[in-house]
């Protein structure tokens, strides 16, 4: 899937390792992996052992920084009612097996 976000192309594939944060500043985990649905992809964000799955949408996914290698996105209400209220990562992820701890 290609997308173009703030004149950027980039490819999924690019953009794996990213944090994701929510619209309320929270660090929601790394995108450690992209499931295709063939109407749109879904996200998986990663924090510890628990994920999040976040479906790839114009109105969900609202940024997609290349140079700060982030990515903003707006949760639906719902998501209260899946995961329970949204909790902030840490300053310790894992992706793709390895840790990756922040400066």
């Amino acid at each position: 899937m290609d997308l173009k976000k703030n004149d950027l192309k980039w490819k999924v594939s690019d953009i794996l390792g990213f944090e994701v944060f929510n619209q309320n500043g929270y660090r929601l985990g790394i995108l450690s992996d992209v499931i295709s649905t063939g109407s749109n992809d879904i996200w998986v964000v990663k924090y510890y052992n628990e994920e999040i799955l976040i479906p790839a949408l114009k109105n969900v996914i609202k940024e997609v920084n290349i140079a700060r290698k982030k990515i903003f996105v707006v949760l639906p209400k719902e998501y209260d009612d899946i995961y329970g209220q949204v909790k902030s990562a840490d300053d310790t992820f894992e992706y793709n097996g390895y840790f990756v701890y922040e400066d």
